[in-house]
Formats: structure tokens, sequence, C-alpha cells
């Protein structure tokens, strides 16, 4: 009820500035996602795989996120400001204070140069290439990649437009994705990212993240590193992305995991659109996951877009772990898990 009041007191203040006259420019949004989705594994706590943050609730209807932002713009001065709500919010921020679970977003930024800017707060990762806004992606679901690496990041951000066609970023933040740093943790988080666009369509990007990640005294340094190419043309498309971590362990060797993904999309029938996935995560120490994984995972879903605002999915999508990991109503295990996904999505 208090984020619903907040979602309309901040409603009503975009109308009121949207008929103002000034020297900004406002400019307001907001999205909506439900969902229905059915594990066939039929787990009794309602709970799918503990590493999706994403379209995680089975067995009955729900709000994947339900967001409203509002940003603002004046010569050298930017700011954003945006609330949210859903099974999102409540899964992947969990550990973070309640009134840190609200924001989605929350920054001001500072123009320094021509194309140099300077943002702090609480704003979207550098790392891959799929958001906490569903529709942008080919994707009804997440990849295990972008679950199991930031969305967001807190903290301050240089970004660097050059020429046109690249975009540079540098990062400090509290830390792999953290609002608040969790406790006894007194490092910071770096950041490099690299945007390159040769031609039209055509996004080549890198990102990396390194910071100490220890609570103790003895250091745990984490170095990952994402890359991505998506080549979008008129009626297809493809992706593939590659993550490597590199992280040390406290009285042990280093540990390391790695994630694959790959993507074809397809226009069909002039209006509607296919896409198939495949990918691999491997954590055999647990860095990421909360226990050892190795999973391979495929998908197949179709977008269906109802007018320019509304979109409904549907997705198909399994996983096979190379033991029996997947819990089971009758207390055995399996090794595959398989889902079938509907969303509703609505952008305004």
């Amino acid at each position: 009820m208090r984020l619903l009041l907040i979602c309309l007191l901040l409603v009503n203040a975009a109308n009121s500035f949207a008929q103002e006259e000034g020297p900004g420019s406002w400019e307001f949004s907001g999205y909506l996602e439900t969902y229905y989705s059915f594990d066939f594994n039929r787990p009794d706590n309602h709970r799918r795989p503990h590493f999706l943050y994403n379209f995680n609730r089975h067995n009955e209807f729900s709000v994947n996120l339900a967001l409203v932002k509002a940003s603002y713009t004046e010569g050298t001065i930017r700011g954003s400001l945006a609330l949210m709500a859903g099974t999102y919010a409540q899964y992947n921020l969990a550990e973070e204070p309640t009134w840190a679970q609200y924001l989605n977003e929350a920054s001001i930024g500072v123009r320094l140069l021509e194309n140099l800017w300077l943002d702090v707060g609480i704003m979207p990762s550098h790392i891959g290439f799929e958001s906490w806004i569903g529709t942008v992606g080919w994707h009804l679901n997440r990849s295990l990649m972008a679950e199991n690496s930031p969305y967001f990041l807190t903290g301050a951000r240089l970004s660097y437009d050059w020429k046109e066609h690249t975009q540079f970023i540098l990062w400090v933040s509290n830390g792999w994705q953290n609002v608040q740093r969790t406790q006894n943790s007194q490092g910071v988080g770096l950041g490099l990212g690299i945007n390159h666009s040769p031609i039209k369509g055509m996004v080549i990007n890198y990102a990396n993240y390194l910071g100490n990640e220890s609570t103790i005294i003895l250091r745990e340094m984490r170095f990952f590193n994402n890359f991505y190419i998506q080549h979008e043309l008129p009626s297809w498309g493809y992706t593939l992305g590659f993550d490597y971590g590199v992280q040390q362990v406290v009285l042990a060797p280093k540990a390391q995991w790695w994630g694959l993904t790959a993507s074809l999309k397809k226009t069909v029938l002039e209006k509607y659109t296919a896409a198939i996935r495949t990918e691999y995560y491997s954590d055999p120490r647990a860095i990421i996951l909360d226990e050892p994984f190795k999973l391979s995972g495929h998908s197949i879903n179709l977008d269906v877009p109802l007018n320019d605002k509304l979109i409904w999915r549907v997705e198909g999508r399994q996983f096979l772990a190379e033991q029996g990991r997947f819990s089971l109503r009758d207390g055995s295990f399996s090794r595959n898990n398989f889902a079938l996904t509907s969303s509703l999505a609505l952008s305004f």
C-alpha cells in the first residue's frame, strides 16, 4: 500500500510538471509485467530454481516488475528516479534494507565536458545485454549469465561518447550489485565498459568488474569479464555472449566460473517474433550460485504484439544439470527442470 501511494504521488507529480513550462525537460514512463509460470517439477514452496530472479514463482499469477520512472535534463545536469515492485525486486534485492527494495534507479548527473558525464547513485549496470525491462530483450526469461551478474550498481559512473559509435564507461561502486555494503565489507568495486557499434544494428561490448568480495581481513579479489556481440537485422538477428570470472578463495586455490549464451530471433508472419536460445553455465566452486552447479539450458519463445504498448509472450525453457539438483515433490532429485511461462507486458 505504501508503494502504491508513492507511485500515485509520482504519477501526479508527472502530470503537474508536464503541464508547466520551464527550462528543463521532463520525461515520465512506466512498465508493468505480469506473468504465470508452471514448473513441471511442481515445487511445494512455489519457488522456481534459486538461480532465477525473474519469473520465478510457480503455479501462481504474479507481477514480475511494476515500474514508474521520472527523468529530468537541463543543460549540464540530469537526474532519474524510478520506483518498483514485483517478484524481481523481492528476490533480487532480498538482502537490501526495506527502503532500498523499492528503488530501481536514483541518480544525479553532471556534464563535465562536451561528451563526458559523471553520474552518482543507483544505475543500470554496464554488464551484459539484458536488463530488468523484459521487452527490450529477445526472450521472456533472462539468460543464466544475466541472472547471475549485476543488473545494477551503486556508485559513481563516468561515461564518454567518442565519435558517435563508441562509448567508454568507468565505474566505482559499492561492490557487486549492492545498494548498501555488506557487513564488514570495506573494498570498492571498479568496472570498465567499452561499447562499439561498427555498423547499423550491431553492438560489440566488453565489460569487467574488479573488487574485493571478502568480509574478513584477508582479501578475496574478484575479476569478472563479460563480452557480447549482438547484430539485429530487419527480420532476424543473433547474439553471442560470454562470461568469465576468477576469484581468490581464502586458504584454497583460486575459483573460476564461466557462462556462454547464443540466441537467434526471426520475424514470422510479419508481426510476430520467435527466438531460440542455448546456454551453458559452470560454477563448480559455488562462487556465484548457492551450490556447485554445471547447467545447460534451452528455450524457445514467441512474442505477440497486441498493440504498440502491449505485448504477450510465451516461452518454454529447460535446464539440464550434470547431477540431480532439482528437487521433486517425492523428496527425490532430478537432473531436468522444464517450465512454461506466459507474460503480458505494458509500456507507457
